[in-house]
């Protein structure tokens, strides 16, 4: 949604608050405005203008016909020093009055027009059940849950959450949250934290919903009352007082209020006993012969409408012990559930922030670590991103190494022409007052330093006087005119067209790195740490990155796709793996291969971290490996230690050493890192 109209979304909520104050407290207009007090009018006048000033932000793409009277309403109130006269403010209140329900109408139709971006929210304002409120006051519910949590919006001009059950609980569950000093603070700093936590709320209301409905015990009950209400007066008087004795009447077995299916829900409370005790004063039994002569009793009722008030009365009470009976059994289902709710809400949150402070080089979309911050994830596991953080910030030539890898040139670079602005400085002369001696004319004035002498000689002669004062007066003494030429540097900005290298996409990475025994120690941090700053800078800056880990088999990892938390699991469970195990590098050489073969990693470099105790690599691997090499591209080497096999190490194009023994290892290897960006 543009700005522009979420903006007017949210104004058209705000519009109909005002209005709707005035007519909830008049809602039959006033016809005299001299029967309201001062403080009454001054309020209808703040309304008005509230109301305006409101719809001034508000997007019609047709004006709607009260526009220009609310315009022209706006201009008098908003120019008016002291308060409207009587006429003008019944004016104004026979504009809204007479044009309310359009007003109405075209603000909501306004408010429909415009869909919220985020897919849950548009979700809970258009799928969701009309028990948790009209389109309309779900709309108005998620733009007041947005404007509450933005600092920047002051309180008295919020939008208000409307009325309802499970909006109300929604926003008492926000207002919670944000009573939380350290959560409110950390929340206006990170945008998708409450954005997260809006839409959280809002599943978890129609979850709440979904749960009264399927769980509701009082079904059966609601549906007998409702069929009672179909039932003649007689019908349920016969049905109330027969069997009394046994006291075995419909009445007494309530579908929800049987022991059996009851449990722990309250008992009805409804005096059944003074019900029937007054069906039985308003019955007589009559005595009559049948066909055959037999005497029956029979009964009959006194009076007709005394049975209908009893019946209406009975219903009544039916339904008010059901609907408190009901409400207290939701009121402790949601207060469980609410609980539960905030509890697990509390958590994610906390581990948001933690898991913000260990994955940040990684995901530049904090929204995805809400969705990590629930389910099996435990925070301890990736402090040990931490640690190779502080490892890889402390080795200069590690984090070159990482660097360096896919920004080699696969081919010529490529040159393209580019219009830039240049800035050019001119010089220009502008006239300026001078000193005397440089004459450029004559000119009428005022000015007696400048004034000719012929006219200063009128000012010496009686006759002549009054002539010098009224040209003084008119500024019409001739003068002497002094005017120079004064230099003024002017900048003015121009293009020129120059070659400029294109910047290709920066290429993937495939990483082989060797987990064997023989790397346990310092080769180990070291290979795990180039794979931590290879891995952050594939997520920072959008590249492929695959990792094949290797010893006697084989295990790969996409540390690029971060999609889901698999991933960084996977990532964590590498950088706490112990290395062990025997040494071979053909499987993921030739994964590696495979891989290259792929669209997304055709262009990739390759990385083998190993120690290089291994066996000489297979011929016909060594062959494919070249006919890689003639297609631009590049594999390359991190050989820690000095024992490698010779052979296998020149399969690849660049090998960098890191020698463990020497305390000059990095700073050889930044040396040997900048010969290879000279080549």
């Amino acid at each position: 949604m543009a700005k522009r109209e979420k903006q007017s979304r949210k104004y058209c909520h705000k519009a109909l608050m005002p209005i709707r104050d005035i007519m909830n407290k008049y809602p039959n207009g006033i016809k005299d405005i001299h029967s309201i007090s001062e403080e009454a009018r001054a309020l209808i006048q703040i309304k008005v203008q509230q109301f305006r000033e409101c719809i001034k932000k508000v997007y019609f793409p047709n004006k709607p016909v009260w526009w220009e009277s609310m315009r022209l309403s706006r201009n008098t109130i908003a120019h008016q020093e002291e308060d409207l006269s009587d006429s003008v403010l019944t004016s104004i209140l026979s504009t809204v009055s007479s044009n309310l329900s359009k007003i109405e109408y075209d603000l909501l139709t306004n408010i429909k027009r415009y869909r919220q971006d985020s897919k849950k929210k548009r979700r809970f304002e258009n799928l969701t059940s009309s028990a948790l409120g009209p389109e309309s006051e779900k709309k108005q519910f998620v733009d007041a849950m947005e404007e509450y949590t933005n600092p920047n919006i002051p309180e008295d001009v919020r939008i208000e959450f409307p009325k309802n059950k499970y909006t109300e609980l929604g926003a008492s569950i926000l207002k919670e949250i944000s009573s939380q000093n350290n959560i409110l603070e950390y929340e206006r700093k990170h945008t998708g934290l409450s954005e997260n936590i809006q839409t959280d709320i809002l599943e978890w209301l129609e979850k709440v919903n979904k749960y009264l409905v399927k769980e509701d015990p009082f079904r059966e009950e609601a549906i007998f009352i409702e069929q009672q209400k179909l039932q003649a007066a007689e019908d349920i008087a016969s049905d109330l007082i027969k069997d009394s004795s046994k006291m075995e009447c419909h009445y007494k077995r309530l579908p929800s209020i049987s022991d059996s299916k009851r449990g722990a829900i309250e008992a009805s409370t409804v005096n059944f006993d003074f019900y029937h005790n007054q069906f039985v004063k308003e019955v007589k039994m009559v005595k009559s012969k049948n066909e055959k002569g037999d005497e029956i009793e029979f009964l009959k009722w006194k009076s007709a409408d005394k049975l209908e008030i009893l019946k209406r009365n009975i219903i009544l009470d039916l339904e008010q012990n059901l609907v408190e009976r009901k409400s207290k059994w939701e009121l402790a289902q949601i207060d469980s559930m609410r609980k539960e709710f905030l509890e697990k809400l509390y958590s994610k949150i906390y581990k948001f922030m933690k898991l913000e402070s260990l994955l940040m080089p990684f995901i530049k979309n904090l929204g995805r670590l809400w969705d990590l911050s629930e389910g099996t994830f435990e925070t301890s596991g990736f402090e040990i991103l931490d640690t190779f953080a502080k490892l890889l910030e402390n080795d200069e030539s590690l984090q070159e190494l990482a660097e360096i890898l896919g920004k080699q040139s696969r081919a010529q670079s490529t040159f393209e022409k580019e219009l830039r602005d240049k800035v050019v400085i001119k010089s220009e002369w502008k006239p300026k007052n001078a000193y005397r001696g440089e004459i450029n004319g004559l000119k009428y004035s005022n000015d007696i330093s400048c004034v000719l002498p012929s006219e200063l000689a009128l000012l010496r002669n009686p006759a002549t006087k009054k002539l010098f004062q009224l040209k003084f007066a008119q500024k019409q003494l001739l003068s002497y005119n002094y005017r120079t030429k004064e230099e003024l540097k002017k900048q003015e900005t121009e293009q020129e067209e120059v070659s400029v290298e294109k910047k290709e996409p920066k290429g993937p990475i495939i990483v082989c790195v060797d987990t064997s025994g023989s790397m346990q120690g310092t080769p180990e941090n070291i290979a795990k740490t180039v794979t931590f700053a290879l891995s952050k800078i594939a997520i920072e800056e959008e590249r492929k990155c695959y990792l094949i880990s290797f010893s006697t088999g084989i295990e790969t990892l996409d540390l690029s796709d971060f999609s889901e938390g698999a991933s960084i699991g996977k990532l964590v469970s590498f950088l706490r793996k112990s290395f062990n195990g025997g040494t071979d590098a053909t499987p993921a050489l030739k994964h590696s291969l495979e891989m290259l073969q792929r669209n997304v990693y055709k262009n990739a470099d390759v990385l083998m971290i190993s120690d290089f105790v291994m066996d000489t690599l297979p011929t016909d691997l060594v062959n494919s490996i070249e006919e890689e090499k003639k297609k631009n591209t590049c594999f390359y080497s991190l050989v820690i230690g000095s024992s490698g096999n010779q052979n296998t190490i020149k399969a690849f194009n660049h090998n960098w050493i890191y020698d463990t023994t020497n305390s000059n290892a990095s700073r050889h290897l930044v040396e040997q890192l900048h010969e290879i960006k000279m080549r």
